[in-house]
């Protein structure tokens, strides 16, 4: 439970409104979809139901940032596991079976905050169900590490723009301020050589917002990119970052 609301409070920072909805035919899986208020960034979420069970069809956030405050004040992790708590949230619901209040309770302290949930009309998210991906034209690994590099200097030169130069075997990073034209160039290895050379340019934002991690990134040469993270558990968590529009 803990490591899932992590993530989602990473994932709060593309969006904080936040729909949980159990996934179409299957309703043992959750799964959540937001898109960041400039559209530089969408993700598409599954996971267990296990993970975060509710009896409603689904219920709806304007804030998760407040309800990782509310669970952060109960959970404090200790050496020793006997004395951890893992506070537990709850759904109330009402007699339409809509979800209506979420609670966040300490059975250690005997205590609970409880949480408004919104009316789904009023979140803003993705209005496509699946993002379309003409080909997979490269795979490029970034770790964790990587990642926090790219992000470093992101805010060292101020970039605003990011190009991905994708030629044989090789990648070609280059994120670069549009206003006083500074640069920072790297190159990373490619799992296959490209057929064709070709390139895209993004805005930084979209990245700049991904949750940190381990990502897989599958790459279109029709100007599109899928971030899948990769985690040792059953989440499954997608992230897609389109070329810059011209004009």
């Amino acid at each position: 439970m803990t490591g899932f609301i992590s993530l989602m409070s990473e994932l709060a920072k593309i969006n904080p409104q936040l729909l949980f909805k159990h996934k179409e035919d299957d309703e043992n899986t959750i799964s959540v979809k937001a898109i960041s208020s400039d559209k530089t960034v969408c993700f598409f979420l599954d996971a267990p139901k296990d993970y975060f069970g509710f009896d409603s069809d689904s219920f709806a956030v304007i804030d998760f940032n407040r309800v990782v405050a509310y669970y952060n004040t109960f959970n404090k992790p200790t050496d020793d596991p006997k004395t951890t708590e893992i506070p537990e949230l709850t759904l109330e619901y009402n007699d339409s079976n809509e979800a209506v209040n979420l609670f966040v309770k300490s059975s250690k302290y005997n205590t609970s905050l409880k949480h408004r949930l919104a009316n789904e009309d009023v979140i803003v998210k993705p209005s496509f169900n699946k993002v379309k991906f003409p080909s997979v034209d490269s795979i490029v690994n970034f770790t964790e590490d990587q990642q926090a590099n790219i992000n470093n200097m992101l805010k060292l030169i101020g970039a605003d723009r990011m190009k991905y130069n994708f030629v044989g075997d090789k990648l070609t990073l280059t994120l670069f301020n549009t206003k006083t034209s500074d640069t920072y160039e790297i190159e990373y290895d490619l799992e296959d050589s490209v057929t064709e050379n070709f390139e895209l340019v993004t805005p930084s934002a979209g990245f700049a917002l991904m949750p940190k991690g381990n990502f897989k990134v599958e790459v279109s040469k029709a100007g599109i990119m899928a971030f899948h993270l990769v985690r040792d558990d059953a989440v499954d968590l997608i992230l897609y970052i389109a070329k810059e529009k011209k004009g």
